[in-house]
């Protein structure tokens, strides 16, 4: 797959989603465990996941998808 090819994948994955999710909706999007999701919450220094990607409200974690688009963009550079 060309890089065009992985920008378009990603711009359409991210068309129609909320500016915030749920963790657990946002690892089942994406194929990965919740507990993937909750590691780059908890170790996101180590991991250089960006701090103000997460939302903790009500004792839910939420993702910002705006700032995950930035991060993978930035990720994938």
């Amino acid at each position: 797959m060309n890089e065009d090819a992985l920008i378009d994948d990603n711009q359409k994955f991210f068309e129609n989603l909320p500016d915030l999710i749920r963790a657990e909706n946002l690892a089942s999007l994406m194929g990965l465990s919740v507990k993937t999701i909750y590691d780059w919450r908890y170790r996101a220094r180590i991991r250089r996941v960006p701090a103000e990607l997460f939302l903790k409200f009500r004792g839910k974690l939420f993702v910002r998808t705006k700032v995950l688009k930035q991060w993978m963009a930035s990720e994938c550079s």
